[in-house]
């Protein structure tokens, strides 16, 4: 097929038009790329547990721009082990490249396994301070760090350093037991006699119980606001038939940073109650036209559920009861009754849990 010249110079100029016009095009500005840095929590901090230490520190909830974390890909911890020097206080390295150089990495705790490490936001990893010499924690104080990495391998620095300078303590309380009240549950142990290194006198200044009705899960805080003294602990806040866990724990300094043992191993307490209530107060009879009239005032006990009447008759060896059902108010007629004759009338009080407790005790004699 032939091709004109009219043709030709239309495709030449069309060419020209779409190279001119995609030459004239604008571009955008360049953009520099936007860093999901996780901004480093201020609030790291490390206390003693046992012959471990416990760090604890808050997951960052915005990167170094104000976006929310997304691209969390692991947490680093670091530690720096120094000789202890003046009142326990190590030589804190100023910066963070100084304290990288000297310090090793101890964990690195991918992003999956967070939940594992985690209660209510916070992150707590345990160091075993593991040496061939057991007693070298005891001269020993140690610095900690911890950096939060995205999935770029990227960082904005470490968190604030927390220094522990272990101090040797006893271990948990042994031989828990426990007594049931009707007001309360006690909880006894054994004091320790030594600390871990094999020191006396043992070093401690109370200790901290805690309580569930979960065994596979201890709450974080003791139930004690302060380390109780004494080797036992009185707690009124309870319901008879439900069954609660129970460990202590030494508390082997409360200056910062804590050092508290692990705690002892769980007691079950399911606390029955076997408690009767107290006798009715004030039991009187009036007579009334041949109809006994009892009435009295109410029994001891914060669980009485009802009361139970009782008449001896003339010449009987045993009372019978004159009511199958509890009765629920502070009196009682009793109508069958003969002229002439004397009865005996007890009153009991049960409690919710069927405990009948002592009676209360009247003659009436009838005209």
């Amino acid at each position: 097929m032939r091709i004109s010249h009219l043709q030709v110079s239309c495709c030449v100029m069309l060419s020209l038009y779409l190279l001119i016009s995609g030459g004239c095009a604008k571009t955008g500005e360049p953009h520099a790329p936007i860093l999901m840095l996780p901004k480093p929590p201020t609030d790291l901090s490390v206390r003693q547990y046992g012959d471990q230490a416990l760090v604890s520190v808050s997951m960052p909830a915005q990167n170094t721009n104000g976006s929310p974390v997304t691209t969390l890909a692991r947490v680093e911890v670091f530690r720096l082990s120094e000789n202890e020097g003046n009142e326990g206080h190590p030589s804190i390295p100023p910066g963070d490249s100084e304290f990288l150089r000297r310090a090793v990495k101890l964990f690195s705790v991918p992003a999956a396994q967070f939940p594992s490490f985690l209660r209510n936001r916070i992150l707590t990893i345990r160091d075993p301070l593991e040496f061939s010499d057991h007693n070298v924690i005891y001269s020993r104080v140690f610095v900690y760090a911890a950096r939060f990495v995205n999935n770029k391998d990227q960082n904005a620095g470490l968190t604030n350093q927390a220094a522990l300078a272990p101090i040797p303590i006893p271990p948990a309380p042994q031989n828990l037991s426990s007594e049931v009240t009707q007001d309360s549950i006690r909880i006894r142990w054994d004091p320790p006699a030594a600390n871990m290194d094999g020191s006396t006198p043992p070093r401690f200044v109370g200790y901290n119980v805690y309580k569930t009705e979960d065994p596979a899960h201890f709450p974080a805080d003791p139930i004690n606001r302060e380390p109780v003294a004494a080797a036992e602990i009185t707690d009124p806040e309870f319901q008879f038939d439900s069954t609660y866990y129970y460990e202590v724990s030494t508390v082997g300094s409360i200056k910062g940073p804590n050092a508290e043992s692990p705690p002892s191993a769980a007691l079950r307490v399911t606390p029955r109650d076997t408690f009767p209530p107290g006798a009715p107060q004030n039991l009187n009879a009036v007579v009334d036209g041949g109809v006994v009239i009892l009435l009295w005032g109410p029994a001891a006990g914060n669980d009485v559920a009802g009361y139970r009447v009782y008449r001896r008759e003339p010449g009987a060896a045993e009372a019978a009861l004159l009511q199958p059902a509890l009765i629920t108010t502070l009196s009682y007629r009793d109508p069958a009754v003969l002229s002439g004759r004397s009865y005996v009338y007890r009153v009991t009080a049960v409690d919710t849990h069927g405990n009948e407790g002592a009676p209360a005790v009247t003659t009436v004699d009838i005209p």
